[in-house]
């Protein structure tokens, strides 16, 4: 099977689930024996998570951009709190666009973000009564929930998994906290693929398909290991086995 699609694959499971995908990828290069990806296929595999997003998430799509061409107040505030979440993640990737790229991503380093991703999720607070709903989502929260998605640019720290957590310490509940990860997420990773359009050359659609796919069947059952506390923290035990492999890597050179 080409390297693209092997690549689309690990890029469409591990992006929705608790187990980051940019750790994934980094750690292919490996253990699949293919090539770190290029501009193009880095372009290919965003768009294919990205419409895999857009195809989930269609209805809130469709109701914030219509509610705001209504000119309706909830979903203009909904457009600015989504919009000050996006920033933090933003300006970190700005930063680390330079010197600091090469550095990231290490297997040390994805290992220590494997390492923070397992202490994330074994440390999500249970559901209990009175969690807080959608419509109670507030600045505050949007803050905290980009803040750790800015954090999650390190390889090895899950974006779904710390955006995710962060909101569920917030106090939102389990489907809301999804909610509003997935929505912070298509701005990210939409505003990462065009910066990479202009020195993609031809993309790898293959690579781009296998993500959507793999994309479209990991988001519900992100959603669904959400709700249920068990078999959340259970991906702790993955992730723990990752980094454990990951400096294992390292220390091979």
């Amino acid at each position: 099977m080409p390297g693209a699609v092997w690549l689309g694959i690990v890029q469409g499971a591990t992006e929705f689930l608790p187990i980051s995908s940019s750790g994934h990828l980094v750690l292919a290069r490996w253990w699949l024996g293919v090539v770190a990806p290029g501009a193009g296929l880095e372009v290919a595999l965003h768009l294919g998570t990205l419409v895999a997003m857009g195809v989930m998430l269609r209805g809130d799509v469709a109701a914030l951009m219509s509610g705001i061409a209504r000119g309706d107040p909830a979903a203009r505030r909904l457009a600015g709190l989504l919009g000050v979440g996006t920033l933090p993640a933003a300006a970190a990737g700005a930063v680390l666009a330079g010197a600091w790229a090469g550095w990231l991503f290490q297997p040390g380093v994805v290992g220590v973000g494997f390492l923070a991703t397992t202490l994330l999720l074994a440390t999500t607070p249970p559901v209990r009564a009175g969690v807080r709903g959608w419509e109670h989502l507030g600045l505050a929260d949007v803050v905290v929930v980009g803040l750790a998605q800015a954090a999650a640019l390190v390889p090895g720290l899950s974006r779904s998994g710390s955006t995710m957590v962060a909101a569920r310490w917030r106090g939102l509940a389990p489907q809301a906290a999804a909610r509003l990860s997935f929505l912070l997420a298509m701005p990210i990773t939409a505003g990462a693929a065009l910066l990479e359009l202009p020195r993609a050359g031809p993309l790898p659609w293959a690579g781009m398909v296998a993500a959507l796919a793999t994309g479209l069947v990991a988001l519900p059952l992100a959603r669904a290991a959400l709700a249920s506390l068990h078999h959340w923290r259970a991906f702790s035990v993955y992730t723990g086995l990752m980094a454990v492999l990951a400096f294992w890597q390292a220390w091979r050179g």
